[in-house]
Order: C-alpha cells, then structure tokens, then sequence
C-alpha cells in the first residue's frame, strides 16, 4: 500500500516539476548600441548573455535549492570607443517572474511575467 503510495506520489512531483519548468522559462533579449542583451531564466540557473556570450550564469541543482526569489546577473560591454558599460539584470518573485535590465543605471526593460497556476 505504501509503495504504491510513494510511486504515485514521486510521479506527481515530476509532473509539477515539470510544467513548473516550462510555466517559468522565459528568454528576454534587448538590443544596446549595437550590442545584443539576452537574459534567460530556467527552473534551475538563470544567465545573461551579451552578444552570444555568456557573461554571468546562477545556477543551483534543484529547483527546491531556490531560497532566495531574487538573482542579480552582471556583465560588462565593451564600446566601440573603449568605454565600459555595466550591464546589471535583477530576476526573480514569488508568484510572477520580474525582470529588470539596467545598463549603467539607466532602465532598458522592466517586464513583469506571471506565472500560470493550473
């Protein structure tokens, strides 16, 4: 009896698993002076790309390992005239997906995505 309840169980659980992790993936990519911003967020590591590389990646090895509901991701561009540009992302909620894209302070995309429930 209590096996058949254990299987069950550990069947429902990847089942939540996953359509959590395709109810909470999500890609924003925004365009910088030429330079291409691309955010990705996943059930189990988050990562900012800048001009298909990937500057900084959070990631843990469950989803049940994510305590705190915000991640900040930073990178850097470099411009054409040797500047640096500081590339700042803030991610994260509870029952919605916030994401933030600041490049030197200044406000590229504030977009707030919620998460179905089902």
């Amino acid at each position: 009896m209590f096996k058949n309840f254990r299987e069950d169980m550990k069947k429902e659980l990847e089942i939540v698993q996953e359509d959590l992790a395709k109810d909470t993936f999500k890609v924003w990519q925004i365009d910088y002076n030429g330079h291409t911003i691309r955010v990705v967020n996943a059930i189990t590591e988050e990562t900012l790309a800048i001009n298909n590389i990937i500057v900084d990646c959070k990631k843990r090895d469950s989803m049940f390992k994510q305590i705190v509901p915000f991640v900040k991701l930073q990178g850097n561009i470099v411009e054409d005239d040797g500047s640096i540009s500081k590339v700042t992302v803030k991610l994260g909620g509870f029952m919605s997906l916030n994401c933030l894209i600041k490049v030197n302070g200044y406000v590229l995309l504030q977009e707030k995505y919620n998460i179905p429930l089902k």
